[in-house]
């Protein structure tokens, strides 16, 4: 007798469920078995097939709707890091008719500076006067090694300090604070190890040594604590034998800088003054004898009529990028592929299939459509009644019908408004401090990111648990119903299997009988 059913691990059809199939071979029957079961399963997972479509549709929605919050981020951020800072608009051509002094301007800076008198501002400093160990009266046993001049190399011993020593040094620290740090040394200690304590502490001070001479230095200048340093609690009087302090423990203290501007006399702590949105750099002093230092400056009226295309092309990439998901047509033709279709075809056949699938997931979404239009109501409305409208910059929404809101720029317009008004762009754009008013991108931005939330709330992010916004929780759902499906499959097609066995069995046993009678 030969045995027609084979429990063997074989290559599955497209409808098999089972990790294992009963064989049938139909030799008995004359059957395509095969044949048969593939399409009485492919009958029976016709509701399965629909739930899995659903759930690459909602798949595919998902990550589109995230290819569009991706978009509006990036949108976000960009604007306001190129377009939404004063400097972003800061073409000032600024020019100096000294060396002495050197000037940059930010967008608000108008008018011309003369600078009659300019005094530098100091750092307290003092360099030691290179004495020799004699100098400091060290004989005998005091100087084990002599030492014609001071060299990175003394020990703290040779300058005759035994034993452990310290002392505490003050001075403005790289934060601006009056600060003070407890260095401490050995007597075995070189003054290099020494010196280099006090540059890597932090406290504000830089101490170098070179051909015998020792230099200590504030890092900040300015009169009082601003460019002096202080040193206290000097047991051993290390910075008096070296010769950098005075009995009280001061070094140096740095002197304030000044300068007369425009008939006007300022004083700074430093070397920097920002005057009419010009910072001004003394790098030299100016005696009321010297020619006067003038500034001036003039707009880049090109640079930010292109920095201001550059922003329209922005604007429009995204509005035609929008527009296009909201507007394409669907084609219904085109449904998911089934796990059983893509196992039929090429990778390049599917990839084709999907690309048309796809077509219209968003079309006429209420998200993006709200987005289209709340940005276009910034643009139009933005300064509305005022000389501070985009429409006076000749910046405009197009009157072609098929650009869907993008925007236009007459460059002539633009141009003029600039030559009559330099600030006039950085204000609409930036916004008025003096004033508190707000630029229109600053307005683009909260509507972009309150249509990021509101996707999120339908689409989440990539690490969001699916129980955390609409999609996640329809993906969850028709999972476990695709899941109960492919549980009960499997159940009919066992059940399909041990029928056809049956019946094999069955007709073999016939045929067996028959023939006995035909011998």
């Amino acid at each position: 007798m030969v045995n027609n059913i084979n429990n063997s691990n074989t290559a599955k059809s497209s409808y098999s469920y089972l990790q294992y199939k009963n064989k049938v071979t139909g030799l008995a029957s004359g059957m395509d078995i095969d044949s048969i079961m593939e399409k009485l399963m492919k009958a029976e997972s016709a509701q399965m097939e629909k739930l899995q479509q659903q759930k690459q549709k909602y798949e595919w929605k998902r990550d589109a709707y995230r290819e569009v919050n991706t978009a509006l981020s990036s949108f976000e951020t960009g604007i306001f890091a190129d377009y939404g800072l004063s400097k972003s608009w800061n073409a000032k051509n600024v020019t100096s008719t000294s060396s002495a002094i050197s000037a940059t301007a930010n967008s608000t800076a108008s008018g011309n500076l003369t600078i009659t008198e300019a005094t530098v501002a100091t750092a307290g400093q003092k360099v030691s006067s290179g004495a020799t160990v004699e100098d400091l009266g060290l004989t005998g046993n005091e100087v084990q090694v002599a030492k014609p001049v001071f060299t990175d190399a003394t020990t703290m011993k040779e300058l005759g300090l035994n034993g452990d020593g310290e002392f505490t040094i003050k001075a403005i620290n790289d934060q601006g604070t009056y600060t003070e740090k407890t260095i401490k040394y050995g007597e075995n200690d070189k003054l290099s190890d020494v010196l280099q304590r006090i540059n890597s502490s932090g406290v504000g001070a830089t101490a170098l040594m070179s051909n015998g001479k020792i230099s200590l230095s504030a890092n900040s200048t300015g009169t009082g604590a601003e460019g002096s340093i202080k040193i206290s609690a000097d047991g051993n009087q290390l910075f008096q034998k070296l010769g950098l302090a005075d009995a009280t423990g001061k070094v140096a203290e740095g002197t304030n800088g000044s300068m007369v501007v425009n008939g006007v006399k300022m004083e700074s702590t430093s070397n920097k003054y920002n005057v009419s949105g010009y910072v001004i750099n003394v790098t030299n002093n100016i005696a009321a004898t010297d020619a006067p230092a003038k500034v001036s400056s003039t707009t880049e009226t090109k640079t930010i009529v292109d920095k201001v295309k550059e922003f329209v092309n922005t604007y429009n990439g995204l509005i035609e990028d929008l527009n296009k998901r909201v507007s394409e047509k669907k084609n219904l033709s085109y449904q998911p592929l089934t796990d059983a279709q893509k196992a039929e075809l090429k990778d390049d056949e599917i990839k084709k299939w999907e690309e048309k699938a796809k077509a219209g997931l968003l079309k006429s979404d209420s998200n993006i459509n709200k987005a289209l239009s709340d940005m276009r109501s910034v643009l139009v409305n933005y300064g509305s009644g005022t000389e501070d409208m985009l429409s006076k910059l000749g910046i405009t929404t197009s009157e072609v019908w098929s650009d869907n809101g993008k925007l236009v720029v007459d460059e002539d317009k633009l141009t003029k408004a600039l030559e009559a008004d330099p600030n006039a762009v950085s204000r609409v754009f930036v916004g008025d401090p003096d004033k508190g008013t707000k630029g229109f991108i600053s307005e683009l931005r909260t509507t972009a990111q309150n249509t990021v939330k509101n996707i999120e709330k339908t689409a989440g992010r990539a690490s969001s648990n699916e129980d955390a916004y609409t999609l996640g929780r329809n993906l969850k759902d028709v999972n476990t119903k695709i899941d109960d499906w492919k549980d009960r499959l499997k159940s009919i097609e066992e059940r399909y299997w041990k029928q056809f066995a049956a019946m094999e069995s069955a007709i073999q046993k016939a045929n067996s009988q028959s023939s006995m009678f035909l011998q």
